[in-house]
């Protein structure tokens, strides 16, 4: 007889496989790839053979694909390009047009910080594994970053670069060609080839981050922007309302999303996510139980897949990841880790390790 722990645990994970069935990238950022392989030496169709679907797909950047899979064809190109920075490259010749109706609609905002509150409200348009967050460092200063909680992607470090490369162009494209950061975080080991990096961002980088994101001063969002016309707005809000209503959000995706931008900061919490979606806290359970997720679960699933990309693609101390993933003591995310996954956190990073290995030597 299946016991009520195991029913619920089944229906959680049915809700989540529909959603993340429902979990998509526009094919807009993909359209640098063929180029960039064939300056590579490589033929694209190889590439997009070996991954499982048509190259004709990125023709049309309407057409959309899976998130898991866009992150699978990132890796594949590293490997028959031989670039661990490939993901880097196609956010840059990729530029501020791959974010779609967002990147349009940064252009004709009124300042900086209402371009990028845009940008975030309507990411997910374009883009629905991950969310972009602006978010308080220090006293002077602002990060924007993104952050994927789309579960057991492959590829996460090329996402993250082409994401983060690609908001930098937004940034330049709002404040000027010459604009820089202050500081690039990228939660990915350095790689052997760091050039790349320092040439684009012309700043300071630091990998193994804990997330991914650009530094910046807060001055720069009250920077009006130039050219913005607020007609060319109001029909892109428009166009945007239209698309929300063709395909609506879930309440648990509303939730992942809030609970994504919470946890680089706090601890979330169903009041605070309640809050920020505008219901009370009773109301949020009542429509997440109907969908068969709660907070609580879509917490530790979030957790769970931040805690195994800082694993897999940074080298960053296991102490580290459960202070950024807001564990008062490293004991306690192990445990909760290991209730996730079956393995500690050590064990999960060394069999990681042990199949890159296995992988290189078969190349």
């Amino acid at each position: 007889m299946t016991s009520p722990r195991t029913v619920r645990t089944l229906t959680r994970a049915s809700a989540r496989s529909v959603l993340h069935a429902s979990a998509d990238m526009s094919v807009a950022p993909l359209q640098a790839i063929p180029p960039l392989l064939r300056e590579f030496g490589v033929e694209p169709s190889s590439v997009f053979e070996q991954v499982g679907f048509d190259q004709d797909t990125l023709r049309d950047a309407a057409n959309r694909l899976p998130f898991g899979l866009v992150g699978h064809l990132l890796d594949e190109c590293v490997v028959a390009s031989s670039c661990p920075h490939f993901g880097l490259l196609v956010g840059i010749r990729s530029g501020p047009a791959a974010a779609g109706i967002a990147g349009e609609l940064v252009q004709h905002a009124e300042s900086v910080h209402a371009a990028l509150r845009l940008f975030i409200a309507h990411l997910h348009l374009h883009d629905r594994g991950g969310v972009v967050t602006l978010s308080p460092q220090g006293a002077e200063d602002v990060e924007l970053s993104y952050v994927i909680h789309h579960p057991n992607t492959p590829g996460t470090a090329q996402i993250l670069d082409a994401s983060i490369a690609i908001a930098c162009s937004v940034m330049r494209s709002l404040c000027g060609a010459q604009w820089t950061p202050s500081a690039v975080l990228l939660s990915r080991d350095r790689p052997g080839m760091v050039a790349p990096y320092r040439s684009f961002f012309r700043a300071p980088i630091r990998f193994d981050a804990p997330r991914s994101a650009l530094v910046f001063p807060a001055r720069y969002l009250g920077q009006p922007v130039a050219g913005a016309d607020p007609a060319a707005r109001t029909r892109l809000l428009a166009l945007a309302a239209e698309l929300d209503a063709a395909r609506p959000a879930s309440v648990t995706e509303l939730t992942i999303r809030a609970l994504t931008r919470m946890v680089i900061a706090t601890s979330p919490t169903s009041d605070k996510v309640a809050e920020v979606l505008g219901i009370r806290s009773r109301r949020l359970r009542e429509r997440l139980e109907v969908e068969g997720s709660s907070v609580k679960g879509l917490l530790e699933d979030l957790r769970c897949e931040l805690a195994r990309q800082l694993l897999e693609d940074s080298r960053m101390p296991i102490a580290e990841i459960a202070a950024t993933l807001h564990y008062s003591r490293p004991g306690a995310f192990s445990r909760a880790f290991r209730c996730w996954t079956g393995q500690t956190p050590r064990q999960w990073r060394t069999a990681v390790g042990k199949r890159a290995g296995a992988t290189a030597r078969q190349g």
